[in-house]
């Protein structure tokens, strides 16, 4: 067992600052393990001297690099330092009735991991069952029912079942003691001068009994959080959980990878039904089709009432323009509501209907009819159009009623048609 004298900081043992960063201290450990190992000492060396060194190095590093067990040993680093593991297991030397904690926050405090001796459990067994028999002792000296305070799991050994381990180290890390500090009041406030000394002594004994109260049970905390730590069977316990999750994504991406491949097995395996394939001709002559279908709804541009074709949508709105078109459409109206008319008066009659001739003949031309002639015979009509109001501007108010009713006579379409017909022979 380590003295208080023979203890050294682990600032000192790893040649660092109190205000190193955790990479100086990762740095520092490595440097310094390759000249402390034991296979790296020269013949005829001190072996026992050596490993002992070593383990205080190993230590060291292993409080420093935790954040959490920095910080406990930063803010209590004299306490540990000058703590007398001897007093601390008589209780003969300790000043307060609470036992001495900070002398167990080292690895020199146990040897190996047994249940008896210095083994890990024994020690620390001990050193938790007595911070337990000190509770129950101020609760019965203060007359407070024991029963209030719950029993503790009992540490065990490495046989025991994980379920008492985790027990355990609960009940620890929660501790909460029931006791009052009294004993690190500062004043004897009953000596005070006045009342108001006396409130402000009380004032101060209350701060310092809270203060002790909390700094007691952080340590126990702190112990116990530092046990768990180095404990084997919780150690072993997180090497098998990951061992065990490593195993679980190894066996997840083999299982992942059979499905992949057996994909691409049913996907080159797989063969088209005959129903589904497509003949290469038969596509061919459906798309020649449609083709030959959508040309055909391009040429097919047709107007009823003037019994003409069209080969674009340019020559088709052009028309729809004109205004033979407008008249044609004009009279084609006429003629349905005439029909209808006689229709109804057929009806009315009790007699039978007969289909009037409206003189329009809806067979489409030949595109090479109206090549020859149809264009010719809507310029011929339009110079006529205008030639007539010409005319009529030269003349005056010379009559021409006779003549407008002689020329609205005739069918003007087959007049026109007619003398084209007799120019081209």
């Amino acid at each position: 067992m380590a003295s208080a004298a023979s203890k050294c900081c682990y600032y000192e043992i790893l040649g660092l600052s109190r205000d190193c960063s955790p990479t100086d201290i990762k740095l520092a450990f490595r440097r310094l393990a390759l000249t402390l190992h034991p296979d790296k000492q020269a013949p005829g060396s001190d072996v026992a001297a050596a490993t002992a060194a070593f383990q205080e190095l190993q230590h060291a590093h292993s409080v420093l690099s935790d954040p959490q067990e920095r910080a406990y040993y930063d803010s209590h680093r004299s306490q540990i330092l000058f703590a007398d593991p001897v007093s601390s297991r008589s209780g003969t030397a300790s000043a307060s009735p609470v036992p001495d904690l900070f002398s167990f926050f080292s690895t020199s405090a146990f040897s190996g991991f047994s249940d008896s001796g210095r083994g890990f459990y024994k020690v620390y067994g001990d050193v938790f069952d007595k911070v337990y028999a000190q509770e129950v002792a101020y609760a019965r000296r203060m007359g407070i029912p024991t029963d209030s305070i719950s029993t503790p799991p009992v540490i065990g050994n490495l046989d025991s079942p994980y379920t008492q381990v985790t027990a355990f180290y609960s009940y620890w890390l929660g501790f909460g003691s029931v006791m009052d500090f009294g004993w690190a009041a500062e004043w004897d406030a009953s000596r005070g001068e006045n009342r108001r000394v006396r409130r402000l002594m009380e004032e101060d004994n209350k701060k310092a009994m809270r203060k002790a109260r909390r700094e007691y049970n952080d340590a126990v905390r702190g112990l116990a959080a530092f046990c768990k730590k180095r404990d084997k069977r919780v150690v072993d316990m997180a090497l098998r959980k990951k061992a065990e999750e490593e195993k679980k994504k190894k066996e997840e991406m083999e299982r992942k990878k059979a499905e992949e491949k057996k994909k691409k097995e049913r996907a080159m395996a797989y063969q088209e039904p005959e129903w589904a394939r497509v003949d290469e001709i038969e596509l061919a002559f459906e798309e020649e089709d449609d083709e030959e279908t959508r040309e055909k709804a391009k040429e097919e541009l047709y107007c009823v009432a003037c019994n003409k074709k069209f080969k674009s949508e340019k020559q088709w709105k052009n028309h729809e323009q004109s205004r033979k078109h407008k008249d044609k459409v004009a009279d084609l109206r006429m003629a349905f509501k005439e029909e209808e008319a006689l229709k109804e008066a057929e009806e009315e009659a009790g007699g039978e209907w007969e289909e009037v001739d409206v003189g329009f003949d809806f067979k489409p031309a030949n595109e090479s009819e109206e090549s020859d002639w149809s264009d010719a015979a809507e310029e011929l009509a339009e110079e006529l159009d205008e030639g007539l109001e010409v005319a009529d501007e030269d003349n005056g108010n010379k009559d021409f009623n006779n003549g407008e009713q002689e020329v609205g006579s005739y069918d003007e379409t087959s007049v026109l048609e007619a003398g084209i017909k007799e120019g081209t022979r």
